[in-house]
């Protein structure tokens, strides 16, 4: 009798486990980390930390996942695709929770999606575009508008078939094909004569010494310079000034400060505003989603905003939300 008693029990004990042990399966399936003291990893792998916007959005991706209690590892492409492949390599051998990514090249960035996927890993494109749409979540802008906007200002505001050159970002790289497709969009590249054009790699010092040399060449035939982001224009402003060029029109992409200031003094006359903090801090919102189980959004397209001398001071007393489109 007693021998039957304790094979009762015994068999009474083992459902209970086998329960207990079915319902802890169920809820860490969910991805959820509600109620676990385990802190969230995130691997962030931006394409370059020296261009002064995407070392904005880094700053807000760290700044949220400090704000959220996550950690975010930081890594810097430097503007070499094949060390963001071993960069995003490492972070999937360092299991992180999921993965931001700021794509280098459109396509030369694409086997990094494969990879995260492979491995099982969230992978959120940030800013740009990628050749492999098969990412778990995208938040950021779509580079064709800041063309079309920045094009269409150029057609308003300049002479229809003036002179003018034009600075482009890194060859491939979203901001880059997606810009120039948007110049072409509204007709740009028609309504002017384009004398140049080429690469400055986002970089301020290149396009001043680009400016230079166009000055040097093209004198006073040449009367506006369109580039694809603001450190370029910024660039081509100060060998503007320093040649005593006041009557180059100058305009970037990027909201930068200094380009907002320049537009305010009539120096530059356009910066297209896109928001860095919006999309570093979305991009780490959204991956913290996904790994909690949450709801999320599979696609944030963030708009583009052109601050022109008509709203620039609006836009300084009231940020994004004091502009329209």
């Amino acid at each position: 009798m007693k021998k039957r008693i304790a094979s009762v029990l015994l068999a009474a004990t083992m459902v209970v486990a086998m329960a207990t042990g079915c319902g802890n399966k169920e809820a860490s399936s969910t991805g959820s980390t509600a109620g676990s003291d385990k802190q969230i990893t995130i691997g962030f792998s931006s394409k370059t930390n020296s261009d002064t916007f995407v070392k904005a959005i880094a700053d807000a991706a760290q700044e949220e996942a400090d704000a959220k209690g996550a950690k975010l590892i930081m890594a810097d492409a430097e503007g070499d695709v094949n060390k963001q492949i071993s960069d995003v390599e490492t972070m999937i051998a360092q299991q992180v929770d999921a993965i931001v990514v700021i794509p280098q090249d459109v396509e030369g960035s694409a086997p990094v999606v494969a990879m995260a996927n492979e491995a099982e890993i969230p992978i959120i494109v940030c800013n740009g575009d990628i050749g492999d749409d098969n990412y778990t979540a995208f938040v950021g802008c779509t580079d064709q508008e800041s063309g079309e906007i920045l094009g269409t200002w150029f057609i308003d505001n300049l002479e229809k078939g003036s002179k003018i050159c034009i600075i482009e970002g890194p060859m491939g790289q979203s901001g880059q094909v997606g810009r120039m497709a948007g110049f072409e969009e509204v007709g740009m590249l028609d309504n002017f004569e384009v004398l140049s054009t080429q690469t400055a790699n986002w970089k301020r010092d290149e396009a001043m010494s680009l400016t230079e040399d166009w000055i040097t060449t093209y004198g006073d035939e040449l009367k506006g310079i369109v580039c694809e982001n603001d450190d370029m224009a910024l660039g081509a402003l100060s060998a503007c000034k320093a040649a005593g060029r006041e009557d180059i029109v100058i305009g970037g992409v990027d909201g930068l400060e200094d380009a907002v200031t320049a537009v305010k003094n009539g120096e530059q006359g356009v910066s297209v505003l896109q928001d860095s903090k919006g999309q570093g801090s979305g991009a780490v919102d959204v991956a913290m989603q996904i790994v909690n189980g949450e709801k999320y959004e599979k696609d944030t397209r963030i708009p583009f905003r052109a601050i022109t001398k008509d709203n620039v001071d609006a836009y300084l007393e009231g940020g994004v939300d004091a502009i329209s489109k």
